[in-house]
């Protein structure tokens, strides 16, 4: 009997791993995003082609590109691979290295919309460290509620900080919406307990 348990404790537990992997992954999914990203990495696709056939064909390593234009060979290799925008000197180093005509890199020039999005990411990090005091926060104020998301706006604003650096302030405004007390549980057609008699 023992051996039965511990057998079904133990299928249990091994589809539970199998599950977790899942269930714990930080890369955040969206249609959006993903169908945003295809379409940034389509227009981009011809250009990172041409570049890295012309990298191998000189036989450039990204150390060795990175070298010549004072780049750690990562960011190189994020530039060639769509997942970091070009700047001009880097461009104007690269299309010489490379060999390319000057101005043929533009299209890397725009900032990538990338798969596993950062400020998406950033942002469910800030709910998930954040929420669970600003959820204590609203039930002081408004005892048992919360933030709504339907009768709801986000302003975005650019502010400056302390030290003169850019911020960015985002702005959740929404009703605070009451969770349903005792009165709207009440079956229909009773008296509420102290009136019963």
């Amino acid at each position: 009997m023992k051996y039965i348990g511990f057998r079904t404790y133990s299928v249990g537990i091994a589809a539970m791993l199998a599950f977790m992997p899942t269930l714990v992954r930080a890369e955040i999914k969206s249609t959006v995003v993903d169908a945003l990203a295809a379409a940034s990495y389509q227009e981009r696709k011809q250009v990172l082609d041409t570049a890295n056939q012309a990298a191998k064909d000189k036989g450039l390593t990204l150390e060795a590109l990175g070298k010549a234009c004072n780049l750690l060979p990562v960011r190189i290799g994020a530039i060639l691979t769509g997942q970091a925008p070009l700047e001009t000197p880097t461009q104007e180093c690269l299309e010489k290295q490379l060999g390319l005509k000057a101005g043929i890199l533009n299209p890397l020039r725009v900032p990538p919309v990338r798969w596993n999005a950062g400020a998406i990411y950033r942002l469910h990090e800030a709910i998930d460290v954040y929420a669970p005091t600003l959820q204590r926060w609203m039930n002081e104020r408004f005892g048992d509620a919360i933030l709504s998301a339907i009768d709801f706006t986000i302003n975005v604003e650019e502010t400056k900080g302390s030290h003169g650096e850019r911020r960015i302030r985002i702005i959740l405004d929404g009703k605070a919406l009451q969770y349903s007390g005792d009165e709207a549980w009440r079956p229909t057609n009773t008296q509420p307990a102290g009136e019963r008699r």
